[in-house]
């Protein structure tokens, strides 16, 4: 299985198209919130994907797991992880929270209580493994590098997915977590940013060390799924894609 995948918000809506020009070799994530089971079931055939492997985002603008008045998450997730099952998807990104307020403690522990059901909820579907994600930035940075790391202790079945554009924007040490973490971490969402804004920019167009980065994925998780997650108009078309993945390929490589 190639490690490089390529989410569909580079491509969405009426461009989703577009990923149908994605050879087999790579794999691709879908943020499945936006749309019915209905509708991935009769849209994802067109991906070739019993021919590549999948993963699901799970909702995160419509969901919050930091919110205690949001309390349709397991049936959210149960539906996702189902449907993550049937089309043998690989794992089901997790967000830990959105927008949050209140003593950050006590909305830690709902978090965390709340990451606990689904995880049981996963096991009893015996579906995709969820990959909890690091999230929030600056001031709604819930979990910082610390306490990210530690809730790896308490899951014994929930892995890591690492945003390395969330990360640079919280100055985290991330050849650190990467190390810490090891094979724990199930995949990345890789993009660039200036260190200010959440921007998902291309590798290598801004402020991350790329180098020192690919160091650390390729010698403690190198069987991680790198999945380039690039905002909407990054490339117009899937030729401009391809051309960026040849140029970054060495890169994405160094060890």
């Amino acid at each position: 299985m190639n490690t490089i995948a390529i989410s569909d918000l580079l491509f969405p809506a009426f461009e989703k198209y577009m990923l149908r020009a994605l050879p087999e070799t790579f794999s691709m994530e879908f943020f499945v919130e936006f749309g019915p089971v209905e509708y991935w079931r009769a849209l994802l055939p067109q991906f070739n994907i019993q021919s590549r492997a999948i993963s699901l985002h799970g909702p995160c603008v419509t969901l919050n797991l930091a919110n205690p008045d949001d309390t349709q998450y397991l049936s959210r997730y149960e539906k996702d992880i189902t449907f993550g099952k049937e089309i043998n998807a690989h794992f089901i990104v997790v967000h830990t929270n959105e927008q949050w307020s209140g003593n950050k403690e006590d909305v830690q522990n709902l978090v965390i209580e709340r990451l606990q059901e689904l995880d049981k909820l996963a096991q009893k579907i015996n579906g995709p493994r969820l990959a909890v994600e690091n999230v929030g930035l600056l001031t709604n940075n819930l979990f910082n590098e610390s306490e990210y790391l530690e809730l790896f202790t308490k899951f014994p079945n929930i892995v890591s997915l690492i945003d390395v554009g969330h990360a640079n924007v919280n100055q985290w040490n991330l050849p650190h977590v990467i190390q810490t973490l090891n094979e724990k971490i199930i995949a990345y969402h890789l993009h660039d940013n200036n260190g200010k804004k959440d921007q998902h920019q291309p590798i290598g167009t801004s402020s991350i060390n790329w180098t020192e980065l690919f160091k650390a994925i390729n010698t403690y998780s190198p069987n991680a799924t790198k999945v380039l997650e690039y905002a909407n108009g990054t490339f117009k078309s899937m030729d401009e894609l391809l051309q960026h993945l040849n140029a970054i390929e060495s890169l994405m490589t160094t060890k």
